[in-house]
């Protein structure tokens, strides 16, 4: 993933929050961090999504990234980690 602050990339796992069937998609960086914005989300169980440690997703800071660029897929998330995304997500970019 690219990062802002400074040139460069680094592999590290991203959360797919909207694949259209074209070549790229929109993710939200995942962290080993503890961030305390309102929009990051410890993911509950990101054992069972392939992640090696704790990650919270930081959803407000979304990219696009091209799928020729993915080294692999890690896992999905569970169905309550993707309802509580899905609830951050409006929350942070749906009309009030």
């Amino acid at each position: 993933m690219p990062f802002h602050q400074v040139p460069g990339l680094k592999v590290r796992p991203a959360l797919v929050l909207l694949d259209t069937g074209d070549d790229d998609f929109i993710a939200a960086p995942l962290t080993s961090r503890a961030w305390s914005s309102e929009f990051d989300y410890p993911l509950r169980d990101w054992q069972a999504a392939g992640l090696n440690v704790a990650s919270t997703g930081r959803i407000h800071k979304l990219t696009v990234l091209a799928k020729a660029e993915v080294v692999r897929k890690l896992g999905s998330c569970s169905e309550e980690d993707q309802v509580q995304v899905r609830s951050l997500f409006c929350q942070a970019f749906c009309q009030r």
